[in-house]
């Protein structure tokens, strides 16, 4: 009987013992399987992370050479370097239509009076193209200022001494149509200076000049009134102190005529 067990036992362990290498065959098949995948996905991560630091590094060659105005080298082709140039100068074209869009109606006291345009060209640095702004303003100092590092500034400037050119070039048209009995003697092409002359009521009328100096170019009233007669003593009134401080206060053609209706001039 042990004879013909003997036999038995050894094919069963033998048995076990195939079965147990074959699992750890397969159990090791299954980590090199694992082992090839993690090298894959190793790969492919360590290509994305180099993609991005050439794209990072293209991007700030980029920025720089734009911030120091130098010209951007076509030849360049690093980690889609051209596409990525082209995006940006996509973006900065498109951001500057909205900024053009918000800063070309030139309005006065609900009025619009003016629209002025301008291109500028992004190809290389930004440079003005065409423009129809008034030559009395100061468009290059403007530009040295603010157009190549900070174009919004630059274009906000040129906004605000547009509006208040035409508010004070306004003012004058007004006050020749609603104030007839007050003479423009004189004003130049900026309209700082504006030179006034009225007709004091009263018994001997005198003529008076107010001169009204704008010396903020972004305003549209003045900085400074100057009032004179051959009275000297005009001046120092308080009827004419109050004068002086309306045409501080208020546009000029309103200030006159608020002066006319309380009888300070004819």
């Amino acid at each position: 009987m042990e004879s013909q067990m003997e036999p038995m036992e050894q094919g069963v362990l033998a048995h076990l013992m195939a079965l147990e290498r074959g699992g750890m065959g397969q159990q090791n098949q299954h980590q090199s399987e694992r082992l090839e995948m993690l090298k894959v996905r190793a790969l492919t991560l360590r290509a994305k992370r180099d993609q991005l630091k050439r794209q990072t590094d293209a991007i700030k060659i980029l920025k720089d050479k734009i911030s120091k105005d130098l010209p951007l080298q076509d030849d360049v082709d690093a980690g889609g370097f051209k596409e990525m140039q082209q995006s940006l100068l996509t973006a900065w074209r498109m951001q500057l239509k909205d900024l053009q869009r918000a800063h070309h109606l030139i309005a006065f006291e609900g009025v619009y009076l003016d629209t002025y345009n301008m291109e500028l060209d992004l190809t290389r640095t930004v440079q003005i193209s065409r423009h129809n702004i008034p030559p009395s303003l100061p468009l290059e100092s403007f530009a040295k200022q603010n157009l190549q590092k900070d174009l919004k500034a630059f274009l906000q400037t040129l906004s605000q001494n547009l509006n208040a050119l035409a508010g004070r070039r306004q003012q004058v048209s007004l006050v020749k149509e609603l104030v007839g009995s007050v003479e423009v003697m004189e004003s130049n092409q900026l309209f700082n200076i504006l030179v006034l002359m009225c007709t004091e009521q009263g018994e001997t009328p005198r003529a008076v000049l107010c001169t009204l100096k704008y010396g903020d170019l972004t305003q549209c009233l003045p900085t400074r009134v100057l009032i004179e007669s051959e009275d000297k003593t005009l001046s120092e009134s308080p009827q004419w102190k109050k004068n002086e401080s309306l045409l501080l206060e208020s546009p000029a053609h309103t200030a006159l005529l608020t002066m006319r209706r309380m009888g300070s001039i004819a």
